[in-house]
């Protein structure tokens, strides 16, 4: 397990851990029948994903290399549970998250005529690339009641994600320098690709939901919920080399409204 992941899970533990050293007696039952909310907020991690792909040219190795920064962002879900034994609440998550990348696209080519005389193309950039996070989380929930309107979950599960990622592909170089130096070379066409995966991993988290002082009537009782879940990992992907990992997920950090009944 991933060293943010370790710290997260301390995270999440210490109210549980907290709560019972300064409580003698057994924890409050949780007599809700279940739950349905709905959530926003922000997802951390900062990635660099870099591929290079070569060919032949002149007789001699030309390179076409990306560089994509990628990560933290707006995410948002929704999802519910139902208590199946005392305490104890299975539910089902489904959250999405989306980044737009700025991808920087450089080549170098071989010279036509002198051997081991590189020449690398002017840099270009192409906006709005997506890398995509659709992740179905299963969990576990222990409900701890706090008081008469706070109360804490501690969840533990799996996660389902598909990523998608879009790659450069594919790009034109061609000569932009004059006979008989040829001192420059140009880079266009660039082409991209989707490419995509889905990936199971563990998620960890916890929330607090307060009571809102007033009724929704026969629906339940209307609550606000701050949450934290951690799910993340890798996957290899086709990128413009072949297989490419990477990376998804990361800290959640979520406010949102629950309903329960």
């Amino acid at each position: 397990m991933r060293k943010e992941a370790i710290f997260v899970c301390g995270l999440l533990l210490m109210p549980v851990l907290t709560s019972a050293q300064q409580s003698s007696g057994p924890v409050s039952p949780w007599d809700n029948r279940g739950y349905a909310q709905v959530f926003g907020g922000g997802q951390s991690g900062s990635h660099l994903l870099t591929d290079t792909s070569t060919f032949t040219i002149y007789d001699e190795q030309a390179s076409i290399a990306t560089s994509q920064p990628y990560g933290g962002g707006a995410v948002f879900g929704v999802g519910g549970g139902a208590r199946v034994w005392r305490n104890v609440v299975v539910g089902l998550t489904y959250t999405r998250f989306a980044d737009n990348m700025e991808t920087a696209v450089r080549a170098r080519a071989p010279h036509p005529l002198f051997l081991n005389r590189f020449r690398d193309a002017e840099e270009l950039r192409a906006d709005n690339l997506q890398h995509v996070e659709n992740a179905v989380h299963l969990s576990a929930t222990y409900m701890v009641p706090l008081s008469e309107d706070f109360t804490l979950g501690v969840s533990l599960g799996p996660s389902f994600v598909g990523v998608s990622h879009e790659f450069a592909r594919d790009a034109l170089i061609t000569e932009t320098g004059a006979s008989p130096d040829f001192a420059t070379v140009g880079l266009s066409d660039v082409s991209f690709v989707r490419s995509s995966r889905t990936a199971a991993t563990v998620n960890v988290g916890a929330d607090v939901t307060y009571n809102l002082p007033f009724s929704i009537g026969s629906l339940g009782r209307l609550g606000a919920t701050l949450g934290l879940r951690y799910a993340g990992g890798s996957v290899d992907l086709d990128g413009a080399a072949g297989p490419t990992e990477v990376k998804y997920g990361g800290a959640q950090f979520t406010g949102g409204l629950r309903v329960t009944f």
